[in-house]
Formats: structure tokens, C-alpha cells, sequence
């Protein structure tokens, strides 16, 4: 397959990972510069483009998934210039910087066009139909339906 086919951007970016869940702060918080690597609503991360081109992640990382992602300047950061950041569907929080206010824009674009894009693709697993409603269903009692429905017996 060819890896360079569906790359909508690429390029080195510093990145630094902010929370690791709402409300929690990441154990490392220093700034990388990596090898992005945007393609089909995924943002993989490399040492460098040799390291892409040799098939590499950085530290075996897998790609940040970005549907239900939301990406955004980071107005409230003032240490660095040029940043914003992502949040992930998971709560995670990453910030990113570009050398300049061109470069910010540019990824901004590219990953809040993939967000959109990844919205429309159907997720990798796809969860199985609810059975239809029936006339039974209907008439079962409280009783039959908490006997039905709990993996655990209720205590009494």
C-alpha cells in the first residue's frame, strides 16, 4: 500500500501532552518535536521522516483516533507562540506548535477538516442492531424484566 497516498499533512510540529484525562495532568509534560503525520482522520507521530518512511512510530505510539476530537487555539497558553491544542474523545489533552502563525493555521485547518471528515466515516466497529420490540416484550412484568436484563441478582 502506499503510505504517502491519503496524507493530507505532514511536517514537524513540537508537542507536548497536557492532561491524560479531564481534570488530570499528564506525568510528562515536556515539549517533543515530532515528525505529523495527518492521514485519513488519524495524526501519527515519528522521530523523524526517516522513521516514516521506515514504517516507525514514535516510541510504538498508536495514532490518535480524531472523531469527536475538538481542536482549537490555545488563547490561555502564553509561555510559547503559535499554539493550540487537541483534545481527544478519551479527555486527553495534547498541545501542539507551529513555527509560525502560518504553520498553526495550516494544521488547525488540516485537523479540524479531518475531525469533520472522521464524523462522516463509519466507526471501525460497528456495534450490532437492537433486536426488535415485541408483543411480549411489552407485557413482561418489572420482576421478569430485572431477571431478564441484570448480569448480577439483585440483593434483597
Amino acid at each position: 500500500m502506499d503510505r504517502t497516498h491519503s496524507v493530507q499533512l505532514e511536517g514537524y510540529l513540537g508537542r507536548k501532552h497536557d492532561l491524560e484525562a479531564p481534570n488530570k495532568r499528564a506525568s510528562n509534560r515536556s515539549w517533543n518535536t515530532l515528525y505529523c503525520v495527518l492521514r485519513n482522520s488519524e495524526l501519527t507521530f515519528y522521530k523523524d521522516a526517516k522513521s516514516l518512511a521506515l514504517g516507525v512510530p514514535y516510541h510504538g505510539e498508536e495514532p490518535f483516533w480524531l472523531k469527536n476530537a475538538l481542536c482549537e487555539v490555545a488563547a490561555d497558553y502564553k509561555k510559547k507562540k503559535h499554539v493550540f491544542k487537541l483534545r481527544l474523545s478519551n479527555g486527553s489533552e495534547w498541545l501542539f506548535h507551529g513555527k509560525d502563525e502560518d504553520e498553526m493555521h495550516t494544521w488547525l485547518l488540516g485537523f479540524n477538516t479531518a475531525i469533520i471528515d472522521s464524523q462522516s466515516i463509519k466507526s471501525k466497529a460497528q456495534s450490532l442492531p437492537l433486536p426488535p420490540i415485541t408483543t411480549t416484550d411489552v407485557n413482561l412484568t418489572k420482576k421478569d424484566k430485572e431477571k431478564r436484563f441484570s448480569f448480577f441478582p439483585k440483593k434483597k
